[in-house]
Protein backbone atom coordinates (compact mmCIF):
# COMPACT_ATOMS: atom_id res chain seq x y z
CA UNK A 1 0.00 0.00 0.00
CA UNK A 2 1.40 3.13 -1.05
CA UNK A 3 1.23 6.19 1.35
CA UNK A 4 -0.94 9.54 0.40
CA UNK A 5 0.34 11.93 -1.27
CA UNK A 6 0.77 15.35 0.32
CA UNK A 7 -1.15 18.67 -1.49
CA UNK A 8 1.31 20.08 -3.21
CA UNK A 9 1.15 24.17 -2.43
CA UNK A 10 -0.24 26.61 -5.24
CA UNK A 11 1.98 28.22 -7.39
CA UNK A 12 -0.77 30.93 -8.18
CA UNK A 13 -3.88 32.14 -6.80
CA UNK A 14 -6.54 33.69 -8.15
CA UNK A 15 -7.30 37.41 -6.99
CA UNK A 16 -10.24 36.32 -4.37
CA UNK A 17 -7.98 32.78 -2.96
CA UNK A 18 -4.67 35.28 -3.06
CA UNK A 19 -6.53 37.53 -0.54
CA UNK A 20 -7.73 34.73 1.65
CA UNK A 21 -4.45 33.20 1.91
CA UNK A 22 -2.61 36.65 2.76
CA UNK A 23 -5.51 37.55 5.53
CA UNK A 24 -6.32 40.22 3.72
CA UNK A 25 -9.44 41.64 1.84
CA UNK A 26 -9.67 41.63 -1.65
CA UNK A 27 -9.68 45.50 -1.36
CA UNK A 28 -6.50 45.72 0.26
CA UNK A 29 -4.94 43.11 -2.40
CA UNK A 30 -6.42 45.24 -5.15
CA UNK A 31 -4.88 48.10 -3.75
CA UNK A 32 -1.67 46.14 -3.56
CA UNK A 33 -1.91 45.75 -7.60
CA UNK A 34 -2.94 49.07 -8.72
CA UNK A 35 -0.04 50.68 -6.69
CA UNK A 36 2.19 48.08 -8.51
CA UNK A 37 3.31 46.31 -5.66
CA UNK A 38 2.26 42.96 -6.83
CA UNK A 39 1.21 42.08 -10.49
CA UNK A 40 -1.79 39.85 -12.06
CA UNK A 41 -1.05 37.71 -14.75
CA UNK A 42 -2.86 35.90 -17.22
CA UNK A 43 -2.99 32.31 -17.85
CA UNK A 44 -6.35 32.35 -19.62
CA UNK A 45 -9.22 35.17 -19.20
CA UNK A 46 -9.15 35.23 -15.26
CA UNK A 47 -5.76 36.89 -13.68
CA UNK A 48 -3.80 35.25 -11.04
CA UNK A 49 -1.19 35.76 -8.20
CA UNK A 50 1.98 34.21 -8.14
CA UNK A 51 2.42 32.48 -4.86
CA UNK A 52 6.13 33.67 -4.26
CA UNK A 53 5.40 37.34 -5.19
CA UNK A 54 2.36 36.98 -2.67
CA UNK A 55 4.68 36.36 -0.14
CA UNK A 56 7.58 38.74 -1.49
CA UNK A 57 4.75 41.95 -0.70
CA UNK A 58 4.05 40.08 2.34
CA UNK A 59 7.68 40.09 3.60
CA UNK A 60 7.46 43.75 2.35
CA UNK A 61 4.72 45.40 4.58
CA UNK A 62 5.87 47.08 7.50
CA UNK A 63 6.42 45.25 11.16
CA UNK A 64 4.64 47.73 13.33
CA UNK A 65 1.29 48.29 13.50
CA UNK A 66 -0.09 51.83 12.12
CA UNK A 67 -0.64 54.62 14.46
CA UNK A 68 -4.30 56.43 14.16
CA UNK A 69 -3.87 59.80 13.12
Amino acid sequence: MTAPRAAAAPLAYTIEDAAAAAGVSKSTLNRAIAAGDITRRYPNRNPVIMADELAAWLESLPVDKPVAS
